[in-house]
């Protein structure tokens, strides 16, 4: 079998057709920056993350404090105090028969009436609640309960940046899968609302407005 021969001209040519083609890596860089462009205008994860912590008050820095707060309140007195008013009156009459011939209706006549006040503050420590106290605890719970919210916020979110990118990449072709994906977006968009006081709805509000301006102008 006689070998088939390369000429330099086809050679030269199908080299520079390589070194002028882009690498395959730069074209997928380049539609992936344009893709997730679009979404440039959305709040990150990171700004829902924090709208979250804000929204249900589990901010690291106020469980800190909360546990600071806790460990030393045992050094804070327990206040109690007391106070009484009573008012009293005394009458008291004493007949004689001696006193009866002097043409006198009585020996003694006495009419007592007084009015005492008293009042007590007492202060008491609880010093063992420096060694163990259960406030601490409860306290504590709150790190469990930041660490679910975010892993919730975070999977939702990118759920919801998932059916996104594959209503572009895949569009669906019946008008079925299409309504029941958009209301899947809805829906997540509901639930990270619902966990950050609809900041993912008014950021994104915000965002359009901002962009007509930017439009009409």
């Amino acid at each position: 079998m006689e070998a088939t021969r390369i000429r330099p001209w086809q050679l030269a040519t199908a080299l520079a057709l390589v070194l002028a083609a882009p690498p395959a890596s730069a074209k997928e860089k380049l539609t992936e920056q344009a893709l997730l462009q679009r979404f440039a205008r959305e709040p990150t994860v990171q700004n829902i993350q924090e709208a979250a912590v804000s929204y249900y008050q589990v901010h690291p820095n106020r469980i800190h404090s909360l546990l600071r707060n806790a460990r030393l309140k045992a050094l804070v007195p327990t206040i109690t105090g007391k106070f009484s008013n009573s008012l009293y009156s005394t009458k008291r009459r004493m007949d004689d028969g001696l006193y009866i011939g002097a043409k006198l209706p009585f020996k003694e006549n006495e009419n007592i009436n007084g009015d005492s006040l008293g009042y007590s503050i007492e202060a008491s420590w609880s010093l063992d609640r420096l060694v163990f106290n259960a406030e601490v605890l409860d306290v504590q719970s709150l790190i469990g309960i930041l660490d679910g919210l975010v892993r919730e916020v975070t999977t939702v979110y990118y759920i919801r940046r998932r059916l996104q990118i594959d209503m572009i990449l895949r569009p669906p072709e019946d008008l079925a899968t299409k309504i029941s994906q958009r209301l899947r977006i809805e829906e997540l968009t509901g639930l990270l609302d619902a966990m950050t006081g609809n900041y993912m709805s008014n950021s994104m509000r915000k965002s359009t407005r901002s962009k007509d301006k930017g439009g009409r102008s």
